[in-house]
């Protein structure tokens, strides 16, 4: 590749995960609705794009089991069972322990000044009632830990799934008191690792992404008969706000 397509590439591929965060945000909360077609020519005016990010954001959301793929190629909107989404932070549950086992073990004195200082921010935080300006701090202790691990291959099947589930994971933080918990949750995590205690850490991080799925279950409600569910409204404004330059930090 040149560098010209090099540039062309990445920018696509950043407009193609604009794309694709904004459809999961309007599919889980109901604002596109099961069987509804995806036009692409509509999608692409909407963000001001061209076609081609959105073809990659819409095989994205095939992926992530939010959309079906016709023969024909016409993208339906599929959604999600809740069974789907709590197995989703069940093994999102055991990733994120086994990063963190891995970095009780092997963090070093660098990036666990890293986790320190991320956690100092969540804890600022966590009595915000924004879950996007929480989350930001957030990404940054959670990727502190996965680092920590020093196994490149965990890291990236943690993150892609972390990525899968990013909205469902902020938007559980609108519930009353849960930032407050997550920050809770986080030092106990961190308190372990501080300590090279494996099996503790990993628990405390199991249950903290545990408690995240259940949490989720108050917000989900039933669209049809088929168990899609989609997340209800706590606030106005829900699943709209929020800088995705922000979120990427």
């Amino acid at each position: 590749m040149t560098k010209l397509e090099d540039t062309i590439a990445e920018r696509e591929g950043s407009q193609s995960e604009i794309v694709r965060q904004a459809l999961g945000e309007d599919i889980m909360t109901g604002q596109l609705k099961p069987g509804e077609f995806l036009s692409e020519g509509r999608i692409a005016e909407r963000f001001g794009v061209s076609r081609t990010p959105v073809r990659e954001a819409i095989r994205s959301l095939s992926g992530d089991g939010l959309v079906t793929l016709r023969p024909n190629q016409r993208a339906v909107v599929r959604g999600q069972t809740a069974a789907e989404i709590l197995d989703q932070f069940e093994a999102m549950a055991e990733l994120e322990a086994a990063c963190t086992r891995l970095a009780a073990r092997r963090r070093s004195e660098s990036v666990l000044a890293r986790m320190e200082a991320a956690q100092a921010e969540c804890r600022a935080r966590a009595d915000s009632t924004d879950p996007h300006l929480y989350y930001v701090a957030n990404v940054k202790f959670h990727e502190a830990i996965y680092e920590a691990a020093e196994n490149d291959y965990l890291r990236s099947e943690t993150l892609k799934l972390r990525d899968r589930l990013r909205f469902l994971r902020i938007s559980q933080g609108h519930l009353p008191g849960r930032l407050a918990g997550s920050s809770s949750e986080h030092d106990a995590v961190l308190s372990a690792i501080r300590e090279h205690k494996e099996a503790e850490a990993a628990e405390a991080m199991r249950m903290h992404l545990i408690v995240q799925g259940e949490s989720l279950r108050s917000m989900l409600q039933h669209t049809d008969a088929t168990g899609i569910v989609h997340l209800a409204e706590m606030q106005p404004g829900f699943g709209h706000s929020g800088s995705y330059e922000e979120i990427a930090e």
